[in-house]
């Protein structure tokens, strides 16, 4: 996988991760208002369960089943009524039971199963990008914050049985959000689906559950934190406002704390952000 990007406001913050902290973001607290509440549509979802009730469940779709089984256990096992049959032909016979004739029991079961699993995990949030123009306008304060790169994250986090947890997953952008349906795969629309308003973000995604960080006490909302080998962390590049003074603390906490880090600094030329990777 390429090097994947972190920006940050704060300059002081990189201190650590450049020892192998970083920050998981709860979905409620992130900066897309869309993504605060799960997206479960009362019509969406009958319609996928009188799709699969007529046509039945393919083998692609007993894959994605499995998967969804093993994310609610671990993020939300109270939803889980049974296990995934052993065939698509059990999968069918079972949704087309007396059990899914009630739209709204449905609708009632798959949207605080939706809730529950959006409220135990966090976000590690990354981008493919350091030189996008509004990524250091609107997460490193103008460029007067910085950019940390990261390397070989996939074996750091090379994911599970859920397909979701534990891997650095791209961002779908869609002209309309998919909600949790009945679709096997509908699940994974809360962890990586966003409106295509934010397609310039080139996001990537780590979905952690929060039960697995550590939590810091932070006023009324704790920190949550992971630790990552050091080693994942290879440059820093520092924006093109940055003062002098916080210019020489970077490369201190960088000498002191993960000497095989590059400093570099952004300069912004011709409408374009320029940085000397080399």
């Amino acid at each position: 996988m390429p090097p994947l990007y972190k920006f940050i406001s704060d300059p002081t913050a990189v201190r650590f991760l450049l020892e192998g902290t970083v920050k998981l973001t709860p979905i409620p607290e992130l900066n897309d208002p869309s993504e605060l509440l799960p997206n479960v549509i009362p019509d969406e979802v009958e319609r996928s369960s009188i799709h699969l009730r007529q046509h039945g469940y393919s083998d692609d779709d007993m894959v994605y089943l499995r998967k969804e089984e093993s994310l609610l256990r671990r993020l939300a096992p109270s939803y889980r009524a049974i296990d995934t049959p052993v065939s698509k032909e059990l999968a069918t016979e079972l949704i087309r039971s007396s059990f899914y004739d009630s739209a709204p029991l449905l609708y009632q079961l798959l949207n605080g199963a939706a809730r529950e699993m959006s409220s135990k995990v966090g976000l590690f949030c990354l981008t493919q990008r350091y030189d996008s123009l509004p990524m250091w306008a609107h997460y490193a304060a103008n460029a007067k914050g910085l950019v940390v790169e990261f390397q070989d994250l996939e074996d750091v986090f090379p994911g599970d049985d859920t397909g979701v947890l534990y891997q650095p997953i791209p961002v779908r952008y869609e002209r309309e959000r998919v909600g949790v349906t009945f679709d096997p795969r509908s699940h994974e629309s809360i962890f990586f689906s966003k409106y295509q308003d934010w397609s310039y973000e080139q996001e990537v995604r780590v979905v952690v559950p929060l039960a697995d960080c550590r939590q810091v006490p932070l006023g009324d909302k704790p920190l949550y934190l992971f630790d990552i080998p050091r080693t994942c962390i290879t440059k820093v590049i520092l924006g093109w406002n940055v003062a002098p003074s916080i210019a020489e603390m970077v490369r201190v906490f960088a000498r002191d704390l993960n000497s095989a880090v590059k400093v570099l600094h952004a300069c912004f030329l011709r409408g374009r952000v320029h940085v000397d990777m080399d």
